[in-house]
């Protein structure tokens, strides 16, 4: 009989201590979710009634305005460019996230998609031709290598009031992929 009682005692035991495991490791992961949850965003315990922000002036400079006007007239119609693209929307995480989280600010001034299917097949980085404005807007070297990584090619651009269209072409076809040529050979032939 104490045997019998030796064993029940064992095993209310051991099932109070994997209760209290299984509490404590619950109350860490709701604290967890609930202080690093991704939902949270500009959300406070005390919620303002009114959020201190203003628009941002220039959304985008004279000069990139009219570089975009440019492109447009350039690309191909499979083709469609946006600006300030955020480099989180062209790559994401695989594995280990230290070095994903430096480039979560950076941006992309230029990112051209395939229309059909919106992949990113080309990203686009304007500079200045000022020293000073070069010096102060460089690529993000993690941004360089995340582009590199997924196979989108980075091209640098500089700014300026006019554009030869020719030369610009020529540029934007020569940065894009191979396969999005061969896309575009493949579609010249089938349309003759």
């Amino acid at each position: 009989m104490s045997l019998l009682l030796n064993a029940t005692t064992d095993a209310i035991i051991a099932l109070i201590v994997l209760a209290v495991v299984l509490t404590i490791a619950f109350v860490i992961v709701f604290v967890l979710k609930r202080k690093f949850g991704k939902d949270r965003g500009m959300i406070t315990k005390d919620e303002p009634k009114i959020v201190n922000v203003e628009v941002k002036k220039p959304f985008m400079v004279n000069e990139e305005v009219v570089f975009l006007k440019n492109l447009y007239n350039v690309l191909p119609a499979e083709f469609v460019a946006f600006p300030h693209v955020g480099v989180d929307n062209l790559v994401k995480p695989k594995g280990d996230k230290i070095l994903y989280n430096t480039i979560l600010s950076q941006y992309i001034d230029i990112a051209i998609f395939l229309k059909a299917t919106m992949e990113p097949v080309l990203a686009i980085d304007l500079y200045s031709p000022s020293p000073v404005a070069q010096a102060l807007k460089q690529t993000h070297p993690n941004v360089k290598k995340a582009l590199q990584t997924v196979g989108i090619p980075l091209m640098e651009y500089q700014l300026s009031e006019e554009y030869d269209l020719m030369e610009l072409k020529a540029k934007v076809f020569d940065a894009l992929p191979v396969k999005m040529l061969a896309l575009l050979k493949d579609k010249v032939k089938n349309n003759k």
